[in-house]
């Protein structure tokens, strides 16, 4: 069961999130600190990541753009793909995520938006958009989750992420039971995001649109 709700929280990184105040710090070490915060409206945790990457900012970009290798760091994640681009910043994405029998897997279509806002800030909103792809049988549709980033540059080649994200993982997961293994998921996927991010094939990556 305690597997089954670590996955049901998943940070979807390609999933803007209602800001927090009190935020409660539940892991911090190698550097990644995850805190969790309630939400009004809502009987699940919002969670927030802080952490520095070794990586130019085209570096990091390019990698959050290889959305079919996503399984490969993203927590349980069993595929992603692009469903339609919308410009060289935006993009609707599909992803599907592993659950544990005897619960369906989750199955998530996001609304992705990256801008530069100043050369040292990057922002990534994304939001949930159940209905822009048709329903599969035998997966949940996860219907109401949103993240925001914001990658701040401190020097060339480091960057501070700071990730929130709300998901509401639908289903009969009680919200009590998920919130207790918040932290789990998304301190798995930045630390694999630290280590895939300096990938060979992204260590040179530029991309047009980031000064």
């Amino acid at each position: 069961m305690s597997k089954m709700v670590i996955i049901l929280l998943l940070s979807f990184v390609s999933a803007g999130v209602c800001a927090q105040t009190e935020w409660q710090l539940k892991k911090d070490e190698d550097g990644i600190k995850v805190f969790t915060a309630s939400t009004p409206n809502s009987n699940f945790k919002s969670v927030k990541v802080e952490c520095t990457v070794k990586a130019t900012p085209s570096q990091l970009i390019a990698f959050l753009l290889d959305v079919e290798k996503q399984h490969e760091w993203i927590y349980n994640n069993k595929c992603s793909r692009v469903v339609k681009k919308l410009g060289s910043n935006e993009m609707i994405s599909y992803s599907e995520y592993s659950i544990p029998w005897p619960c369906c897997n989750r199955d998530y279509v996001a609304h992705v938006t990256i801008s530069q806002q100043t050369p040292q800030l990057i922002t990534i909103d994304s939001r949930a958009e159940p209905d822009l792809c048709p329903v599969k049988q035998g997966k949940v549709r996860v219907k109401n989750s949103a993240s925001h980033w914001d990658v701040i540059a401190l020097s060339n080649e480091l960057l501070k992420i700071v990730y929130t994200v709300h998901c509401d993982p639908a289903g009969s997961v009680p919200a009590w039971l998920t919130n207790m293994f918040v932290a789990k998921g998304p301190y798995q996927t930045f630390q694999k995001l630290r280590d895939g991010v300096n990938q060979p094939q992204y260590q040179n990556a530029h991309i047009d649109f980031i000064r």
